[in-house]
């Protein structure tokens, strides 16, 4: 599967409106240690941007739309993202603890070294996403579409996939210690190299499909 990369300018400027108001436009920004926490608003655009340590922990930007943008130790912890779109985006190295992102649309997408523990992406669409070396602890993906998504060595303990679209989602060496709705990923692969992480998988999909495995001597006299 191959990720469009974000197309940013080499020239950007840095100076922000004293305001963000609704269907403000953000273009060719490079944006260093600003604090945008609990931001809010409407149809905001962010295009052809870089964002470095920026904050927007707490923001609150429905229908958000983010194309050829670049995120790097950001902290988007506990915002809500409504209805997003994000196209051609990379995220690195960042807070995403109990984000939020109902609807959100993610195509060309890049996560890598991130934190999204307790994340929320309900009936939201993945197409050619690549997460890897995150971490999403009890993240809840319910009925999000997967389709065609890749997760690389991500931790995916306590993670809720129920009712999820799977189909041709791949999911190379991750930690499933706890997940939930783990039948909903049929169509997926998984792929691990260890052994014992093959077990884990297999046991966590026991466990979910509600079966009990046991030893033949624990049924003596069953």
């Amino acid at each position: 599967m191959k990720i469009a990369a974000p197309r940013v300018r080499t020239q950007l400027d840095s100076v922000l409106p004293e305001e963000i108001d609704d269907e403000e436009r953000l273009l060719d920004l490079a944006l260093e240690d600003i604090d945008l926490s609990d931001l809010e608003a409407e149809h905001v655009e962010l295009g052809g941007c870089r964002l470095t340590r920026c904050k927007l922990a707490g923001s609150d930007l429905d229908k958000l739309i983010v194309v050829d943008t670049e995120l790097t130790q950001c902290d988007v912890a506990n915002a809500r993202w409504s209805d997003a779109a994000l196209t051609r985006v990379t995220i690195t190295a960042s807070r995403m603890i109990g984000f939020s992102g109902p609807g959100a649309s993610f195509q060309h997408v890049t996560v890598r070294d991130t934190v999204l523990d307790f994340a929320s992406f309900r009936f939201a669409k993945f197409h050619k996403v690549e997460l890897t070396d995150c971490r999403l602890q009890n993240a809840d993906l319910v009925s999000a579409d997967l389709t065609g998504a890749v997760f690389r060595r991500c931790d995916l303990s306590g993670v809720e996939f129920s009712q999820v679209k799977a189909a041709k989602a791949v999911f190379v060496d991750c930690t499933w210690d706890g997940a939930k709705g783990l039948g909903s990923l049929a169509g997926a692969t998984v792929a691990a190299s260890s052994p014992i992480d093959t077990l884990a998988f297999t046991s966590a999909v026991t466990v979910a499909a509600g079966i009990h495995l046991a030893h033949p001597d624990d049924l003596n006299g069953a």
